[in-house]
């Protein structure tokens, strides 16, 4: 093994993914995190071919193990040699390359356990596989168009601003599940639209339930127009790594993320786009709001053999003032309050 220190992860892996630094096959380079547990220091690693590994000591006579389950990561024992002599490691071994980036954070959530409590770390890499274990099945997928990047953009731009109020304000962005709305708590849903087009407001609606306003709740409608490219604009992979330093849940951060199309492996790719915002408007969706629903073809609802209805609003033919930054700021507030008391759905913005 060829060793080196230093920190945090991110450091870690581009000190040992740098040109010239991959070790030769059968051999791993590492890099000392500093975490000790009763049998050493854990360690990062990459192997012959560039797959990442998360190193925990163990003792000589630890009991073999062999969890292949998962065709993305592994779970074994090996015995390493270095200058010291032989020692059996603990190895959380990532299988395939475009997987690294997630493995990458899912061994952040290891280190974090262990560098808390290093008494079982068994049980704790076996512990945070089970949690990782579907991310880490997934195969290689297409990358996103401009088009979807842009929506994606829109709405991570949204959960920026409820993770600076609070991380656990995860839980109300919804898009990426397949809800109704983008974001939603008790009494309250928003829907986020985009565009790149900057000589009008008009937006697609897919559905006949995306504006149609929950029971007992109040909607509203963010629009956004983009520009691409702008010399004030920031990447789709920027906002992801600054929604995570704000400490949302890593795991399911990265999940809704894949829901929605967007894989890690991909963000060299991405970081060629950049969005600038230049304008939104925020609206109530009321009667009166430019829409189609359910109940405007009756009791019967569509004719028969009609299915997948989707239009585009206009805002720019909507009379009503649209709300202000302010609004947003309070709307935001009420999303992050309401999804800390999922069973109050009395209480509705007063914007």
């Amino acid at each position: 093994m060829t060793r080196d220190t230093a920190w945090p992860t991110d450091v870690a892996w581009k000190q040992l993914e740098s040109p010239g630094a991959t070790p030769v096959r059968g051999e791993f380079r590492v890099f000392d995190t500093g975490i000790s547990t009763a049998n050493g220091n854990v360690l990062l690693a990459i192997d012959g071919v560039g797959l990442r590994h998360l190193l925990t000591p163990a003792p000589d006579a630890f009991e073999a193990v062999h969890d292949r389950r998962s065709g993305g990561v592994h779970l074994v024992t090996r015995p390493l040699l270095d200058d010291a002599g032989q020692h059996q490691y603990i190895d959380l071994a990532c299988q395939k390359e475009h997987l690294n980036e997630v493995f990458g954070h899912m061994a952040d959530e290891v280190l974090a356990d262990l560098g808390a409590n290093a008494d079982d770390a068994f049980q704790t890499c076996r512990r945070t596989l089970q949690r990782w274990r579907d991310l880490m099945d997934r195969e290689a997928s297409p990358v996103m168009t401009t088009e979807a990047l842009c929506g994606l953009f829109g709405e991570l731009w949204h959960m920026r601003a409820i993770a600076e109020r609070d991380p656990a304000g995860l839980r109300v962005w919804q898009g990426p599940r397949g809800a109704r709305h983008d974001f939603s708590a008790a009494g309250v849903a928003l829907e986020v639209k985009t565009t790149l087009r900057r000589s009008h407001w008009m937006f697609r609606i897919h559905g006949l339930t995306q504006l149609d306003v929950p029971a007992g709740a109040s909607l509203y409608l963010c629009a956004m127009r983009l520009e691409l490219n702008g010399a004030a604009g920031i990447t789709v992979p920027a906002l992801v790594q600054h929604i995570l330093d704000l400490g949302v849940d890593r795991h399911e951060f990265v999940t809704m993320l894949a829901e929605a199309g967007y894989h890690l492996k991909d963000q060299i790719h991405y970081e060629q786009f950049r969005f600038e915002l230049l304008d939104l408007r925020l609206h109530q969706v009321v009667d009166g709001f430019p829409r189609l629903t359910t109940a405007d073809f009756g009791v019967s609802g569509p004719p028969p053999g009609v299915t997948e209805i989707d239009y585009t609003v206009d805002l720019a033919t909507h009379p009503a003032t649209p709300l202000t930054r302010t609004n947003l700021d309070e709307l935001l507030d009420v999303l992050v309050k309401n999804s800390r008391t999922p069973d109050d759905l009395s209480a509705k913005p007063s914007l």
